[in-house]
């Protein structure tokens, strides 16, 4: 059920109108910028991204959420994958700095797909940005280094 769902989200992705982003992107309501690597596609969905290699498999996900509170914005996006993926299981949360920016990632599971999400405080008041991604565990591994890159990127803008 998962996997049939995950290539249902990508599938509109895929064929979209979509741009080869060779570039930074800055989200100005929340004051951050990131950058994805050369060759990946983008879509720009209602306050957010969705990014993926050309070849497809997996996505990387940016939402914008009205939240200062971290936990509360972790549970908020928690309900959504619960609604959306079937036995969904995580790891422990984990604190972080994501270039001076407070931050709690947490790594799962859903039918043999890894998911890994992280949310983090921004610059902006009452801004909080999601940062998911999910594949299958092979494509993951493939493309560790952009999505080092990715999140490695994501950074407070002036």
């Amino acid at each position: 059920m998962l996997k049939k769902l995950f290539f249902i989200a990508i599938i509109p992705a895929i064929f979209s109108t979509s741009i080869f982003a060779q570039e930074t992107f800055t989200n100005e309501a929340a004051k951050v910028s990131v950058t994805l690597p050369a060759g990946w596609i983008y879509e720009n969905t209602e306050g957010g991204i969705i990014a993926h290699p050309e070849a497809g498999g997996f996505a990387v996900y940016f939402q914008v959420i009205s939240s200062d509170d971290l936990s509360a914005a972790l549970d908020e996006v928690d309900k959504e994958l619960q609604a959306n993926f079937t036995n969904l299981q995580w790891a422990e949360g984990v604190s972080r700095d994501v270039n001076g920016m407070n931050a709690i990632t947490v790594d799962g599971t859903a039918d043999g797909i890894l998911l890994a999400v992280g949310v983090m405080d921004t610059p902006a008041p009452n801004t909080t940005l999601m940062v998911g991604a999910w594949g299958a565990p092979e494509v993951i591994e493939q493309y560790a280094n952009d999505i080092q890159l990715i999140l490695g990127s994501i950074s407070p803008v002036q």
